[in-house]
């Protein structure tokens, strides 16, 4: 039987190793114009190129996992929770790629969805049944996909758009009132997502700043006042829900040992 979790081990490995050379060989040797690192699919709800540097910090992390996964540690969490589900989602991602770099991105947006259900899945055994017993496992266990948890779901909104509404060919571009209500949705749809981190899923702050970033990013990269504004304000309303239970926290903490100390 232990030949089973070592082979799972090995297949993470080498599927971790596929994801990330596909991403270093689009990113840095794909034609640009086929690459949706250069920012050849804009839309109105695309954030700032400076947004996606995310996705280096979780290919970083992954990497500790799928070392940190060879200790004794990590066994029942890799073995048992994550299963084979990270190397489907290394697969399914590198397939998303390959769509939009084949410009298709209907066929595209499908896979992100299937994608997400993937990380999903993952992320709430995780975050339900597998709670981290030491420093390391929060690391390189519980927070590599709690930050791709919240990037697919950023991912997503991307793709949708991608797929169904016109593209921002120029900067100058103004959207039709539609779009712009959807972006708008879109939009709030983030915003929920990061309450929804921060009050439901035991405080997730790490995910909720990555959406919080996601929106900083939108706002500076998209002119229509509407969209602008709309994604500002809602990024400064999401700062505030990611650092209050980081203040409260450091505030009730400092009271309690205060009182503590003075009896």
């Amino acid at each position: 039987m232990a030949f089973i979790p070592l082979a799972l081990k090995i297949a993470n490995l080498f599927a971790y190793l596929f994801l990330s050379g596909v991403n270093v060989y689009s990113g840095f040797f794909e034609d640009k114009e086929n690459s949706p690192y250069h920012n050849n699919y804009n839309t109105f709800i695309t954030p700032a190129p400076f947004v996606f540097g995310v996705c280096g910090l979780i290919h970083f992390l992954l990497g500790g996992f799928v070392i940190y996964q060879f200790f004794d540690s990590a066994t029942e969490a890799v073995v048992d929770g994550v299963r084979f589900h990270f190397i489907s989602i290394a697969l399914l991602n590198t397939i998303w790629l390959a769509l939009l770099q084949n410009n298709e991105p209907i066929w595209a947006w499908i896979v992100i969805l299937t994608t997400a259900i993937q990380v999903s899945y993952v992320y709430y055994v995780l975050k339900y049944k597998y709670q981290p017993q030491n420093i390391n496992d929060i690391i390189w266990i519980h927070s590599p996909f709690s930050l791709y948890h919240a990037w697919i779901v950023v991912l997503c909104v991307i793709s949708t758009f991608m797929a169904f509404s016109p593209a921002k060919e120029n900067p100058d571009d103004k959207p039709n009132f539609w779009v712009r209500a959807f972006v708008i949705l879109g939009i709030l749809f983030l915003e929920g997502t990061v309450l929804n981190y921060v009050e439901n899923f035991k405080g997730d702050i790490s995910g909720a700043i990555v959406i919080t970033w996601a929106l900083y990013g939108i706002a500076c990269e998209q002119s229509d006042p509407w969209i602008h504004w709309t994604a500002l304000v809602y990024a400064f309303i999401a700062t505030f829900f990611v650092l209050k239970p980081i203040a409260s926290k450091y505030y009730f903490g400092s009271r309690e040992e205060q009182s503590r100390l003075l009896g």
